[in-house]
């Protein structure tokens, strides 16, 4: 199973550095590299870092909400320890089509530290639907603000647009009735143990003993949803926050390059335009079209001769880079995990101080 993972993870690595590497040729093929150097030599350091301190308050506001989330449910969890689980979870959704690695790993990595499946899964919920509402809602900014800009586009261009926002609000519904409904879950259980009493009948009483353990802790964690509902709009103006945040990054590049007349509203919005035209689409951290689509709708924010150097600063700030520093920060950890545990005397314990129990 391991050997499994490892072909696994390193066919996806593999992938996307391809689509890396061919998105970089695709766009640098035609500029000029002296000319490219001499505007990148333009740039103000300090609006930079800003742009890296916009990722930093994105990080930190999906630690928060998920020890909310953790909390709420009666599982809580210290801030550092949340912090990587926004890690995790944003390396393996850049590294997954259509983001789909994420929330998995980030379950796992809670389960390792002890936290039980039902509060783990349904924190990772309401922080994801907290998400896509707040990705919605600043989109819906965003087309107001830049609606002439957006209508005048290609037809293709505006209907990822609205198979985008279709899919955000399809997905947003689908886990609040999974979340709220009594029903939704176990026509789902039911569904799946269909095939399995044909496939594996012998394992099957051991799955619903488990089933019925883990739908009572969800109906535990979801009467305290009900009860503190107060705590959604919390994880709501946190998640905008976060993703304002995020969307910022490109306004900080128009100020690293002395640029003016954008305001920090209209760049975020037209960012998040971007964002949920692009996220539903199954590549790998969105690469390839996220760069084109950046060239495609700032053309009205950054002069022409600008706009290649902006785009590679715009997207090495709020992604290369910070999937690099999130990578590193996990392959340091994995080893150092791994290391302890080879020591000898040294006790396996977990982050959480609880070894979790098998499901």
């Amino acid at each position: 199973m391991d050997k499994m993972r490892w072909k696994k993870g390193l066919a996806c690595g593999g992938f996307f550095l391809l689509l890396v590497g061919l998105t970089l040729w695709l766009v640098l093929k035609d500029q000029d590299p002296a000319q490219l150097q001499a505007v990148l030599g333009q740039v103000r350091l300090p609006w930079l870092l800003a742009g890296l301190g916009a990722m930093v308050v994105y990080f930190l506001c999906e630690a928060g909400n998920l020890q909310r989330g953790l909390a709420l449910f009666g599982s809580p969890a210290p801030y550092r320890a949340c912090l990587g689980y926004g890690v995790t979870g944003f390396f393996f959704s850049a590294v997954t089509p259509s983001a789909s690695g994420g929330e998995p790993m980030q379950l796992y990595a809670m389960y390792r530290d002890g936290h039980a499946p039902a509060p783990g899964a349904l924190a990772l919920l309401t922080e994801f639907l907290s998400f896509q509402m707040a990705a919605v809602t600043l989109a819906g900014l965003g087309f107001f603000l830049h609606r002439q800009q957006i209508l005048a586009l290609d037809p293709g261009v505006r209907l990822c647009f609205l198979v985008g926002a279709g899919l955000n609000l399809a997905v947003a519904g689908v886990l609040a009735s999974a979340m709220f409904s009594n029903r939704v879950l176990p026509a789902l259980w039911r569904g799946l143990m269909v095939p399995a009493r044909r496939l594996f009948p012998r394992k099957v009483p051991r799955w619903e003993q488990w089933w019925q353990g883990q739908w009572e802790d969800l109906c535990r964690c979801r009467q305290s949803l009900r009860e503190n509902r107060g705590q959604l709009g919390k994880l709501f103006l946190t998640s905008l926050l976060q993703l304002t945040a995020y969307h910022s990054v490109p306004f900080w590049i128009c100020l690293a390059f002395g640029l003016s007349g954008q305001t920090l509203w209209s760049v975020v919005g037209l960012q998040a335009v971007l964002f949920l035209s692009v996220s539903s689409l199954p590549l790998p951290g969105a690469v390839g079209i996220t760069e084109g689509g950046f060239l495609l709708l700032y053309q009205t924010v950054f002069p022409a001769a600008v706009l290649p150097g902006a785009m590679l600063l715009s997207r090495a700030v709020s992604f290369y880079l910070v999937l690099l520093c999130c990578g590193l920060g996990l392959a340091a950890g994995f080893l150092r995990g791994s290391w302890r545990a080879l020591r000898p005397g040294q006790p396996l314990a977990t982050r959480g101080g609880r070894v979790p129990a098998e499901p």
